[in-house]
Formats: C-alpha cells, structure tokens, sequence
C-alpha cells in the first residue's frame, strides 16, 4: 500500500457472515435521571442526565487537573481521612473550589463497587472536532462497533491516550457509554480523548476518508495480518463487539479487514487487547526510526 492521501479505486470484496443481533445497554452504572441542583442536595438516581459520573482515584484526579472548571461537585465516603489517596484528592479538590460532600460509602457503591470512595460530577468532556482532524499530519482514530463491556471500553480509551489517538465512535445503541466504571478503567484517559456517540458510522466514515484516514476492520476474515501492512499516516480502526465482531455495515465501510495472528483458532482476542495490538504497531511504524519513546 502506498502512503498518500487518495482513496482506492475499488475494494476487495469479503465475505460477511448474517448481521449478528446486539444486546441492550449495561444497566450498571446506567444514566441518571433528568435533574438540576447541587449533587449533595441529590440522590445519585437524580444527577443531571449531562452530568458525567468519574469514579476511580487515578480517574478523578485527572478530571481535578484538566478541567476542574467543569467539576459540579465531589461526593467523598465518610472516613476519608484515613486514607492518603483520599486525602489527597480532597486538598486538590479544595485548591479548585470544587465543593465537597461527605456520603456513606453504600450510597457511593451505587455508582460502582470499586468506587474507591469518591464520586466527582463534571458538566462537559472533550469533543471530536471533526475538521480539525485534517491538520494531523500522523493520526489515528477508532471506530467501536458495540462495545458492550464498560471494562473493555474504559481499558480502549486509555490505551487510546496513552497511544495519542485523536477520538474514538462509539454507537449511541447496544453499546456501552460512559459509565462510571468506564471511567474509572480508562484512568483519567476520558479526560484526554474525545469519545463521541453516533448513530451513523458511515457519515463520520465518508468525512475521515475526504481527510485521507483509510479505514481498517480488524476481523478473521481479513486476508492479511495487520503485521503484513504498510499503514498510512492517517488511521482509523474499526473493532467489533466482543462476542459478535464487526457488523455487515460496518464491514462494508472499510477498505480492508484485516487480522491479528494467533497460535489457536478456538478463541479469539479480547477486543481491548485486539485494539492494543493495533494501536501499538501504528505507533511503531508512524514512529520515525531511532526517535521512538520509551514507556
């Protein structure tokens, strides 16, 4: 494959397998009713629908550091000051204005069981500015059709900051959004890179091929292995569902599937690896020879 922005000609033609049916929304850590007010005059059934709910301390502290501005306020388990993680995050907190309200643990829990005693409400996240994408000289951009485990999710999103990613799709329906626990998985990575729901792949997938980004699935049916390309500067991949894979549409907006090799046929990758795999020999070949980072 040859570097450059042009689209191909034709593609290859695959065989798609009978478009798989999707499962509903995680009702764990699900969206919070309609509501306005001060979280601590709230039940956690009544945080605005708007509102993001960051759980994790790693997750919460980032939110404290890049948009504190943002922040409606922090719920903190009773007790906290027996903890340094706590007590910490509390002064940062402070330093920021942000007002903080003492709840017991269990009603923290609620919002999920590894909470580690702190809840943080933030009005606004990052947002893919699409006709931005078009400065990137190198980019990468992910396309998530159905991800449904917040853990699968939240892992892909902080690889996605740690491997320099400028967005990730996700499906507003039979996907995971963003759920507490996806926040606290992603370690603060929701902070750093847009994650935007959509209904429509193919609008975004006709937008990024105008800016040349070539759009790879990863799946079995691939002909090549993803060892086997010569990626462009611009990429987006597109990870399908952990049990289902890539949809038929979605197939069907890619030039090429391709696949991850693997000693036994039995199983298969798990998705937030499989986007692992990829995102790292994208870094390794956008990367200029004897320049590379060390992690």
């Amino acid at each position: 494959m040859k570097k450059n922005n042009s689209r191909p000609g034709s593609r290859n033609s695959h065989s798609h397998s009978q478009r798989p049916s999707q499962g509903g929304r995680p009702s764990g850590g699900g969206r919070p009713q309609q509501g306005r007010g001060a979280p601590s005059q709230r039940s956690e059934n009544q945080i605005p629908r708007e509102w993001r709910i960051v759980i994790g301390t790693h997750a919460i502290n980032e939110v404290l550091k890049v948009r504190p501005q943002q922040v409606k306020g922090m719920w903190i388990r009773q007790g906290w000051e027996s903890s340094n993680d706590l007590r910490e995050m509390h002064e940062l907190a402070l330093e920021n204005r942000v007002k903080v309200d003492i709840k017991p643990e269990t009603v923290i829990e609620k919002f999920g069981s590894s909470q580690q005693g702190a809840a943080i409400f933030v009005d606004g996240a990052p947002t893919l500015d699409m006709q931005g994408l078009e400065n990137f000289e190198k980019s990468i951009v992910l396309m998530l059709d159905g991800i449904e485990d917040p853990h699968n999710l939240g892992a892909i999103v902080r690889t996605s900051w740690l491997a320099g990613a400028q967005g990730v799709l996700i499906p507003e329906d039979r996907a995971v959004g963003l759920t507490p626990t996806v926040h606290k998985v992603a370690c603060g990575g929701v902070e750093h890179v847009p994650v935007e729901e959509t209904t429509n792949f193919a609008k975004y997938a006709e937008e990024l091929k105008k800016q040349g980004y070539w759009i790879f699935g990863l799946s079995p049916r691939g002909k090549r292995s993803i060892f086997e390309l010569d990626l462009p500067d611009k990429v987006v991949w597109a990870v399908g569902s952990e049990d289902k894979g890539l949809r038929v549409t979605t197939e069907r907006l890619c030039d090429e599937l391709v696949f991850i090799p693997q000693a036994s046929s039995s199983a298969s990758y798990n998705a937030s690896v499989a986007t692992a795999m990829a995102l790292t020999e994208t870094l390794r070949q956008h990367a200029p020879r004897g320049n590379r980072k060390k992690s």
